[in-house]
């Protein structure tokens, strides 16, 4: 079996409260990182937030995260290729 490396593992490595967040986002029907960073205030507002970031993460660690992740990876980056 060969393994395939993902291209955005050196530059940006969402944290498990992110990861959680891009899978929430892609349930909602964000394909994008960019995608999934203007569903954060949704989330934000939802009662979605102690599910899906447990009791470490905030929300606004969360934006700055994926704004990183935008800055490195690029706001079109498949949230496939992130997951």
């Amino acid at each position: 079996m060969w393994l395939v490396s993902n291209p955005f593992d050196d530059e940006f490595a969402p944290s498990s409260g992110a990861l959680n967040t891009l899978r929430w986002a892609q349930g909602m029907g964000a394909s994008t990182l960019s995608e999934a960073y203007d569903l954060l205030e949704q989330l934000e507002l939802s009662n979605d937030v102690p599910e899906v970031l447990g009791e470490d993460d905030t929300i606004e660690d969360v934006r700055e995260e994926l704004e990183v992740g935008i800055d490195l990876a690029g706001p079109d980056t498949p949230l496939e290729a992130l997951l």
